[in-house]
């Protein structure tokens, strides 16, 4: 009877010895990274009503912060605008695309400028550069 007894403590003793489970730890919450500084914007007066924009009033902010096609469009229809207000008759089309770049790069400079101050002498003087006038 020893010999069984010894043995069944035998049998039981690494289930008595091992340690229970630890108890599933709960995940660090994540760090939030500090929030970013944003230069501080000042709000565009352009949107006069719903649906209504003072195009003479867009700021950059507003087209650097707009979707990207309507920010395409947007860039496209100030080209022709101040091209027509000019007096610009002939562009060169394969101007158009560096000349927005640096519309483009402009307006990421100064955000609280107008669309047509970001072209320079805050009108077409760039597209003139490239057009001829008519």
């Amino acid at each position: 009877m020893k010999k069984e007894l010894v043995a069944v403590i035998l049998a039981f003793a690494p289930a008595a010895c091992a340690q229970p489970p630890a108890p599933p730890q709960q995940a660090a919450a994540p760090v939030a990274p500090p929030p970013e500084v944003a230069p501080p914007r000042e709000t565009s007066e352009a949107q006069i009503a719903p649906g209504r924009w003072d195009v003479e009033r867009v700021r950059c902010s507003d087209l650097l912060g707009a979707a990207d096609d309507d920010r395409a469009a947007a860039a496209m229809f100030y080209y022709g605008y101040l091209a027509a207000k000019a007096g610009i008759h002939m562009i060169d089309v394969n101007q158009i695309e560096s000349n927005v770049g640096k519309v483009m790069d402009q307006c990421a400079t100064v955000p609280n400028m107008t669309v047509p101050q970001a072209f320079p002498s805050a009108r077409t003087a760039q597209m003139k550069d490239t057009a001829v006038s008519g």
